[in-house]
């Protein structure tokens, strides 16, 4: 016979179904969706700066909106298959190497005047 589930471990459990969040996995290999969208996003800023282009710029290109494009950005949101090809395309680049991208300036979370 199995030992019953801990208080904890139900509290958990249910705070998960309503909430509709699975636990995060122990396994370091494993890539959660907010660091995906983070990635994403700092990989188009740092496409975008290399042509040169503004978010509106971007935005116009790929169809989008600008304040979509800054939250992609910021890594607020997670861009769908359908709105990272728009992206990508707008770029002249594939999602491979959006995501691949590395480096760049720190972000400070503060504008430049």
């Amino acid at each position: 016979m199995e030992a019953p589930a801990s208080s904890d471990a139900t509290i958990l459990e249910m705070a998960e179904e309503k909430s509709g969040r699975r636990a995060r996995s122990a396994d370091p290999e494993e890539l959660r969706a907010e660091d995906l969208a983070a990635r994403f996003g700092e990989g188009i800023r740092m496409a975008r700066q290399t042509r040169g282009w503004t978010q509106v710029e971007l935005a116009e290109a790929a169809g989008l909106s600008s304040n979509y494009v800054a939250r992609l950005e910021r890594g607020e949101l997670g861009a769908s298959l359908f709105v990272a090809h728009q992206i990508c395309s707008a770029l002249e680049t594939d999602i491979g190497a959006v995501l691949k991208q590395q480096g760049g300036a720190p972000r400070t979370g503060r504008r430049r005047l």
